[in-house]
């Protein structure tokens, strides 16, 4: 094992993981790769000059199972002289109360409470037990769903988290070198049934494609670790000169930001991306909104528009709004003529549209939730949807009828105050295709019951309005 040993060592200092006084919180769910990291980094305290601790959380899924990983968690934590912090977080509770994607709630709940014991601890560093196999995982996963990420290419290395630094000290090694530790220094560790699960995207990923790549290349996790750090260095070289150009670009507004239009189009293509994908951190923040291509690419095309005065909705409220040389980015429309054109609908919540939200993703990557209509449907790879107001013409292909009926006509036989049928909102393609008019009728394309040619999913959820106090 002292190749094992060796790689994680050099790893560490190659990329300066650890100091010496720094104190490590371990996240360790019991499984096999947190328990080798714990056990490598509790073993080789001395010699890394680290003191360490490990946290764990129980997401209360799997019952008396759940619970058994944080009692062999403690146990294991506690014969090895290892100060353990632990919760048990009720994660069906919150998924009841507000929905949401499971395994983005789970995240959030676990993290959040790393935070806190980080600041609890004084721990300077939070260390997670993601491999090779990991990083390799990660990167085909962005690459199916289109996920653009701000000056990274897969995990990053180290990254600021909290008080201190997330860091990931496996990353040189692979799952089967880990395997090979656990089973010369006899760890017994827990296994979570779901990660054989093929409801989940990594899961298939890990089990049906990374063997066939390993089979072209047993090294092939490695040499993905080694790409994602040359393109890691490279993206971070572009996004420093990006940012270079936001600050004298970007000029901050009362109520948001602008930015002139043709300095914008000066830069070379590839700062644009950069600073479109700035742009839209800087706007969301710490918001957990997916910058997909698909939104990044809408933005970009705004920049270049030729139209003296155009508007577009983003997700969580937000819009652009473009007004001759000049682009702003804030939540209010300027002045009473601004009119909500269009509402880009990705695989987060958009913002309320009448009482409800949406979302649109692959159906592969769709969960069930809770109080939430599916309509399921066939498109591209490539499919943008929104949420827009009627369009003079717009038409719509009702089922089991020839030909397509206007959207007007279907408004006054369906009894829609003539009040109402200017704003009311329609679900369309970006070639202005309507799939579907809220709370009306549905097209022949969309369809509540799943089809054979189906791959998409467009999910629509009542708002609740929240309680005081949650």
């Amino acid at each position: 094992m002292k190749g094992f040993q060796q790689n994680v060592h050099h790893h560490i200092h190659k990329h300066q993981l650890f100091g010496p006084g720094d104190r490590v919180l371990v996240g360790c769910s019991g499984g096999i790769d947190s328990i080798v990291l714990l056990h490598f980094l509790t073993t080789h305290q001395a010699a890394l000059g680290i003191s360490v601790t490990a946290v764990h959380v129980n997401h209360m899924l799997r019952g008396e199972e759940s619970l058994q990983d944080r009692l062999f968690t403690e146990q294991l934590c506690a014969e090895w002289n290892v100060p353990c912090f632990s919760r048990d977080i009720p994660i069906q509770d919150i998924l009841n109360t507000y929905g949401g994607n499971k395994q983005q709630v789970c995240r959030e709940a676990r993290y959040a409470y790393f935070s806190e014991v980080m600041q609890e601890a004084g721990a300077t560093k939070l260390a997670t037990a993601h491999h090779a196999d990991d990083q390799l995982e990660t990167i085909l996963m962005a690459g199916i769903k289109g996920t653009l990420r701000s000056g990274s290419f897969g995990m990053p290395t180290s990254r600021p988290f909290s008080t201190g630094e997330l860091v990931r000290p496996l990353l040189a090694v692979t799952k089967d070198d880990i395997a090979s530790y656990a089973e010369e220094f006899s760890l017994s560790h827990r296994e979570d049934p779901s990660n054989g699960q093929p409801v989940y995207t990594r899961n298939r990923i890990r089990h049906a494609v990374v063997p066939l790549l390993k089979q072209e290349n047993v090294n092939v996790a490695a040499q993905f670790v080694e790409l994602a750090e040359t393109m890691q260095e490279d993206q971070q070289y572009l996004m420093k000169l990006a940012e270079e150009k936001m600050r004298q670009l970007v000029k901050q507004e009362e109520d948001g930001f602008s930015l002139l239009v043709e300095k914008f189009k000066q830069e070379d293509l590839a700062l644009q991306k950069r600073l479109v994908l700035l742009l839209l951190n800087y706007l969301y923040n710490k918001k957990q909104v997916a910058i997909t291509k698909q939104l990044a690419e809408q933005v970009r095309d705004m920049m270049h528009s030729s139209a003296g005065t155009a508007f577009l909705y983003l997700p969580q409220n937000y819009m652009m709004i473009r007004q001759y040389d000049r682009v702003y980015f804030r939540r209010q429309p300027i002045g009473e003529q601004a009119v909500k054109d269009s509402l880009i609908i990705t695989d987060d919540w958009s913002s309320e549209v009448n009482g409800f939200r949406y979302k649109a993703m692959p159906l592969r990557e769709a969960n069930q939730q809770k109080n939430a209509v599916f309509w399921y449907f066939s498109a591209l790879d490539d499919i943008v949807l929104m949420v827009r107001n009627r369009k003079p013409g717009d038409r719509i292909h009702l089922p089991g009828m020839e030909g397509a009926k206007k959207v007007a006509r279907l408004m006054i036989d369906e009894k829609v105050p003539s009040s109402k049928r200017g704003n009311w909102p329609i679900i369309a393609t970006a070639s202005d295709e309507i799939l579907l008019v809220p709370g009306i009728r549905h097209s022949k394309y969309v369809s509540q019951t799943e089809r054979v040619e189906d791959n998409w999913v467009l999910i629509e959820q009542q708002v609740k309005v929240a309680k005081s106090g949650l």
